[in-house]
């Protein structure tokens, strides 16, 4: 295993592949040839020998041969020579003569081609061999009784490659998620595996067996359609595509849980039944069961012997599978042409309670529709195994299965326990029919197509549920034809792969409950964020009507305060006396406005001071927001009385007045 884990990483290494499930594939493929698997992953004009440089020129590196090599594969001292010509496509590249030696073999004559043709000693397939034969790389000449000339021919494998390569690019690939479950000697650990769909079961195996040093023979999987086999490819498996989940663990466990939990039991089993007038027990059940109780080294084995009732001769068998006629005294458990499936369930309760007593499995009251969502369309905590039971009156096995396994105590306190059981009679046609509509519509194409494929012969069979995923699958499939250890060994083994899957679901059931309970949250404070944003915004509209409202009132105002001065302009103006000519008693006056500008304006010295502030008015230039000043003597004009005459302001005959804002 050491030389293989070197060999992964060196392929690794010159390849570039990281997942260590793809490096195995293509090595156990090539049966662990480095250079063969390299070659097949590796484009061609990528390819080099770790002593060829990175020449960007595409022609064949010099090779030469050692000398000693050369002398010790042509040497005549004590061998006859052999002269071989290699012809490849119908051309002769090379002669090479070689000694009949028992230390010459084949793997010397690539060596040489290889110094002679530069074409590497991993590409070369000779065929054409003498006596038709078809030696390996390890075989001497001298074994093969060969002439002293012949020709091989040579094949480089590229037509063969390439058309391999065209082959595998249209194939698809395949993950598996493979969970291994933690042992005394590992660690719980998941690998991701990739394959092509051309794999087959036995080589995905095989992968793993290398990959985790468990033997094919010790491997117990769950996630395996029930029909799969050993030659069954990976697009024949009808798995999930492009991702599938397993659960894998070591067999030997199973084997040793169940000594441990139910060895007691069945011993004590094993007593009772053999004390009691069981029709079960032969020659050979008496004589294990005898050793069963005088030795202690496997008393789970010795039990489970006991309890069989049915040796391992084929020919007692083959005489159990008889499909005999239903005896008319007895009443079936579901009457034929049942039209009601929960009907027909509460029949079969009925009915088999009265047949086999109350030692029996609670079966479930209700459709199969509605005991898959009750088993499994629940929390992954509350989850549980759905157990189908399937009966069949014209198997020899029906009254020996249900009386002395399925009633058995220990089997109907584990069903009970972690299972949840529904049972169908399938004697008459038109039930058996009516189970399989019922599993092709609840269950799928898959299930109705394996309980149809089940004999009859090996009726009754418990039929094993769960839930992976989004999909309802399959587990196992428990044939009537078996003992009281490989039903128990069988319910636990079933258990215990469930359990491991169900910590898997429990473990991502609340991580995608935290994440839902995190986006919950997020959404939470977004909508409050959001309510922030909006009532922000509400009272900024609020404010900016107010604003406009304000700001309309007081344009409204200013308009209204504009026409009024206007009006008082326009009356004004109506009212000022015209400007007169100059000459005697007319005042001429000047004003200096605030900006440097000036007006000036004639007025008769009889006028009195409401003229001039009329005339400053119209002008824009009010009372109440300038002062009129005087410049001698200093004085505002604006607070005099508007009576009085230019003369007598002293105005006359004429003056400047500055005007100044309050």
């Amino acid at each position: 295993m050491d030389d293989k884990d070197g060999i992964i990483a060196d392929f690794q290494a010159i390849t570039g592949i990281d997942n260590a499930g793809e490096a195995l594939m293509h090595l156990s493929n090539f049966n662990w040839d480095l250079l063969a698997a390299v070659q097949h992953v590796t484009p061609k004009h990528t390819q080099h020998l770790p002593s060829e440089g990175r020449s960007t020129e595409l022609s064949a590196p010099a090779v030469t041969v050692a000398d000693d090599f050369m002398n010790m594969i042509a040497s005549t001292s004590k061998h006859r020579l052999i002269t071989i010509e290699i012809e490849q496509n119908g051309r002769i590249i090379a002669i090479l003569t070689l000694s009949d030696s028992s230390t010459i073999g084949v793997d010397d004559l690539k060596t040489l081609l290889y110094g002679k043709s530069s074409i590497p000693c991993c590409l070369q397939k000779f065929s054409g061999w003498p006596n038709n034969q078809h030696p390996s790389n390890k075989d001497t000449l001298s074994k093969l009784n060969l002439p002293d000339r012949f020709k091989l021919n040579l094949n480089t494998g590229d037509e063969d490659l390439n058309q391999e390569l065209n082959g595998r690019a249209n194939l698809r690939m395949f993950t598996l998620n493979i969970t291994m479950e933690a042992t005394t000697s590992s660690d719980y650990q998941v690998y991701k595996l990739s394959f092509s769909s051309d794999q087959t079961v036995a080589q995905v195996k095989e992968v793993v067996a290398n990959l985790t040093k468990l033997p094919i023979s010790n491997q117990q999987w769950l996630g395996w359609p029930h029909f799969v086999t050993p030659a069954t490819t990976l697009e024949e498996s009808h798995i999930n595509y492009p991702v599938h989940d397993f659960k894998l663990k070591p067999s030997n466990s199973i084997l040793k849980h169940t000594r441990r939990r139910y060895n007691t039991r069945l011993n004590q089993s094993v007593v009772d039944m053999e004390t009691s007038d069981s029709p079960m027990p032969s020659s050979s059940t008496s004589s294990s069961s005898t050793s069963s109780s005088s030795s202690e080294e496997d008393p789970f084995e010795d039990a489970a012997e006991s309890l069989s009732g049915i040796d391992d001769d084929d020919d007692d068998v083959d005489t159990m599978f008889m499909d005999t006629e239903l005896p008319t005294r007895i009443r079936p458990l579901i009457a034929e042409d049942t039209e009601d499936e929960l009907a027909g369930v509460i029949q079969f309760i009925d009915e088999f309670q009265n047949r086999y007593g109350d030692m029996r499995p609670q079966f479930f009251l209700g459709t199969l529709d509605q005991a898959i969502k009750i088993a499994c369309f629940k929390p992954a905590k509350d989850k549980r195994l759905l157990a189908v039971y399937l009966h069949h009156d014209r198997s020899v096995l029906s009254n020996v299965f249900c009386t002395q396994l399925l009633c058995f105590e220990s089997v109907v306190q584990y069903l009970n326990t972690n299972f949840l059981v529904w049972g169908w009679d399938m004697t008459h046609p038109s039930n058996r029919n009516r189970i399989l509509q019922s599993a092709a519509l609840s269950l799928g194409a898959m299930a109705e197509i394996t309980l149809r494929a089940i004999d009859i012969n090996r009726l009754p069979a418990l039929v094993l549920f769960t839930r992976n995923r989004s999909n309802t699958e399959i587990l196992s499939v428990i044939n009537g034809d078996c003992n009281i250890s490989e039903l128990l060994s069988s319910l636990i083994n079933a258990q215990e792969m469930f359990a491991m899957q169900q910590q898997v679901e429990i473990k991502e059931e609340g991580e995608r409950n935290m994440r839902e309970m995190i986006k919950v949250e997020q959404d939470e404070a977004y909508q409050q964020s959001l309510a922030i944003d909006r009532a922000k915004e509400e009272t900024r509209r609020v404010q900016e009507m107010e604003e406009k409202a304000i700001r309309s009132q007081i344009e409204s105002q200013e308009r209204q305060v504009a026409a009024e001065k206007e009006a008082i302009r326009q009356r004004i103006v109506a009212s000022l006396p015209a400007e007169p000519e100059p000459g005697d008693q007319v005042a001429k006056i000047r004003f200096r406005l605030p900006l440097g500008k000036f007006l000036e304006r004639r007025f008769m010295a009889s006028d009195n001071l409401q003229v001039l502030f009329d005339y400053l008015y119209i002008n824009g230039f009010s009372q109440e927001e300038f002062k009129v000043i005087s410049s001698w003597p200093r004085r505002d004009l604006t607070t005099l009385g508007v009576t009085q005459t230019m003369k007598e302001l002293n105005l006359y005959p004429q003056e400047t007045l500055t005007l100044e804002e309050r």
